[in-house]
């Protein structure tokens, strides 16, 4: 009896502390140091109230009779156990980019049954390995989003240092085998050209352009051959057609890309394909690099063209590190961790969450500035109007012509037909600059059936058949010309 009233008291003595603990983090992180605001009334109830009458409850309890403390300590045991074995099962599993990408691939193998077809289940990682394996040096598919940090203030630097000074690449690898994607059932593959974009080799050299396309994964080529991707289908009927997309590229991605590479081969069409899913959300982003926001300026370029080889040595010394930084891993389990204790997912679970970082008020205060009274980007359409003003405007300087393709989002053809709200405010601004559009939605509803254009019915980029319809409209306007 002695004995268990010993431990029962370190059981209810423990508690009293953890709780106390838990009510002084609360204390310092919401009151003393501002790190985190309270999103309700209640959250105070919840994160001071209640581990304050828990912790007074744990030690008052230490005056009671030896049954009684040893029945209490087996309940606050037993209790503590059933709770994190509950948070334990709420916590989904801790994976990397890697694994959630095979984790999809692996649903895309069941779904594509359905449609009498298989799909390629290794992850991107096994697909270049496999590579190396053959003595061939493949590197998955690197854009310029993926290489901005977010830093301390806010802002977004590129982690790519050349000569100590920041630089922000808007290719990938050049010469290189570069695993791109998998939605459709085989991974779409290519190698890169000399400035580390989706084309044939040899382009850069003739010295002579007709089309260029900028864009994001769309125009990139994801998820498709890279022979049957729309610029390479419009490629086939204009030999000299330039693909100059990139993954996650919004509008100040663009006129970059415009800035850097397309102003020195002077085509006489740049297609500018904008989609409606995520451009303008992209650009929010975005504009919160001081680098990117340069390209405002009338003269600012980095001039990577010339850069490409010190390019290439820091982007595959930037994949090296990634791969085999072990302390990002082990962050990110400290991170889990760390949320599991504070019973992070239980709490979602039932709505206790009360709370929020300065860094997710900072973005949502952030996104309503970027909104007016009836719910559109009014200052992410302004500041997209001087971009695609200024891209126009650099674009005729050589008697070129820019033409505007808006490219439609999987959500518009459900059954709830969600489509992006801006449609028709980013059609009317890009019309009142004086930029052809081509609305590939008309195409979409024309085919009769715009679901059959995507992966398997499902959400994604388009498949085979619909870069194929998107290719036909822009050589309509292209022949036209």
């Amino acid at each position: 009896m002695v004995k268990a009233t010993r431990v029962a008291n370190i059981i209810l003595g423990g508690a009293g502390v953890i709780c106390l603990l838990a009510l002084f983090y609360f204390i310092y992180h919401y009151s003393l140091t501002g790190e985190r605001q309270f999103t309700s009334p209640v959250g105070m109830i919840v994160y001071y109230v209640v581990p304050a009458l828990l912790a007074g409850l744990s030690l008052t309890s230490l005056r009671l009779g030896h049954s009684h403390k040893i029945n209490l300590s087996l309940f606050v045991v037993t209790s503590g156990i059933s709770i994190y074995a509950l948070e334990l099962f709420l916590t989904p599993p801790n994976m990397s980019d890697e694994d959630k990408l095979a984790a999809y691939t692996k649903e895309r193998q069941k779904l594509a049954k359905q449609f009498g077809s298989t799909v390629d289940a290794r992850s991107r990682l096994e697909v270049i390995d496999d590579f190396r394996r053959q003595g061939i040096e493949a590197y998955p598919a690197l854009y310029p989003r993926v290489l901005l940090k977010k830093e301390a203030d806010g802002s977004l630097k590129s982690m790519i240092r050349i000569g100590g000074a920041e630089v922000l690449p808007l290719g990938g690898i050049s010469s290189k085998v570069t695993v791109l994607c998998n939605e459709n059932g085989d991974y779409a593959i290519y190698e890169a050209d000399e400035h580390g974009f989706n084309n044939p080799k040899g382009l850069w050299n003739d010295g002579h352009v007709d089309i260029a396309a900028v864009g994001d994964s769309f125009t990139h080529g994801y998820c498709v051959s890279p022979d049957k991707n729309f610029v390479a289908l419009i490629r086939k009927r204009y030999a000299a057609t330039l693909n100059l997309g990139a993954a996650a590229n919004g509008p100040l991605l663009m006129l970059a890309t415009i800035k850097e590479y397309v102003r020195h081969i002077e085509p006489k069409i740049v297609l500018w394909f904008y989609y409606e899913g995520n451009d303008l959300e992209d650009l929010m982003q975005s504009r919160g690099s001081p680098l990117l926001m340069r390209y405002m300026e009338a003269d600012f370029d980095q001039g990577l063209p010339s850069r490409q080889s010190a390019i290439d040595v820091a982007l595959v010394t930037h994949v090296k590190e990634v791969k085999r930084a072990p302390e990002l891993a082990n962050t990110s389990r400290v991170s889990e961790l760390g949320a599991m204790m504070r019973l992070k997912h239980l709490r979602q679970g039932l709505g206790l969450i009360y709370g929020r970082s300065q860094e997710d008020i900072d973005t949502v205060n952030e996104r309503a500035k970027s909104k007016d009274r009836t719910g559109s980007r009014e200052p992410d359409l302004n500041l997209f109007r001087n971009i695609l003003v200024e891209a126009r405007e650099i674009v005729s300087r050589w008697g070129g012509k820019l033409c505007f393709i808006y490219l439609p989002e999987w959500q518009r053809y459900t059954a709830s037909g969600t489509g992006n709200k801006d449609r028709d405010r980013v059609l009317l601004l890009v019309r009142e600059t004086g930029v052809p559009v081509i609305d590939i939605h008309k195409a979409f509803m024309a085919h009769g059936d715009p679901l059959a254009l995507f992966p398997f019915r499902q959400y994604g980029h388009y498949n085979e058949g619909g870069n194929r319809l998107v290719a036909e409209e822009a050589l309509r306007f292209i022949s036209a010309r």
